[in-house]
């Protein structure tokens, strides 16, 4: 009995490590992707320093009259860039981090980029211990973004589904 103990300790502890980062963060929280007010060109520096990104979070811009598009660093510091014609345009657009190291966002709009609606966020590798961890991502309410599903997020439901059965397992053999 201690041993099938032992066993179910060990094969959770090894599902929990196989769950990664899947937090989902609304650009400018509840202000969302929108051009900053002459005061506070700063604005989504600001944001993003409040959190710390990891692979496998998303970001998710909502916005009205407006677009959002993945750019380059040097786009991103010149506010030159209009992503080859992919500016997301339709409200709501999500991005998934997928790699560790550096995503730029502007708007599609050069002289709103021009006047601070950008993004620069980090992702670190979703193993890595963040330097200072930040708060809780902003909460979102479940119709204002379509998910669709990625690896990632697939990865994530598989390994809960087991660590769901090994924790019934468990509790049956106890």
């Amino acid at each position: 009995m201690a041993s099938s103990s032992a066993l179910c300790i060990i094969m959770m502890t090894t599902m929990c490590s196989l769950v990664g980062a899947t937090n989902l963060y609304r650009v400018g929280d509840a202000e969302g992707w929108r051009e900053p007010d002459k005061n506070d060109a700063a604005m989504y520096d600001t944001w993003a320093g409040k959190y710390a990104f990891r692979v496998g979070d998303s970001l998710a811009f909502d916005y009205k009259n407006d677009s959002v598009v993945r750019v380059s660093k040097r786009g991103y510091y010149h506010c030159n860039e209009t992503g080859g014609g992919s500016a997301s345009k339709d409200g709501s657009t999500v991005f998934l981090l997928d790699q560790p190291g550096f995503y730029y966002f502007v708007s599609g709009d050069v002289d709103h980029c021009k006047r601070g609606q950008r993004v620069m966020i980090e992702a670190l590798d979703a193993q890595r211990p963040p330097a200072a961890a930040g708060p809780a991502p902003s909460p979102l309410p479940s119709s204002a973004v379509s998910w669709t599903a990625t690896a990632a997020s697939l990865r994530d439901m598989v390994a809960l589904g087991s660590l769901l059965f090994v924790a019934s397992y468990c509790s049956y053999l106890s």
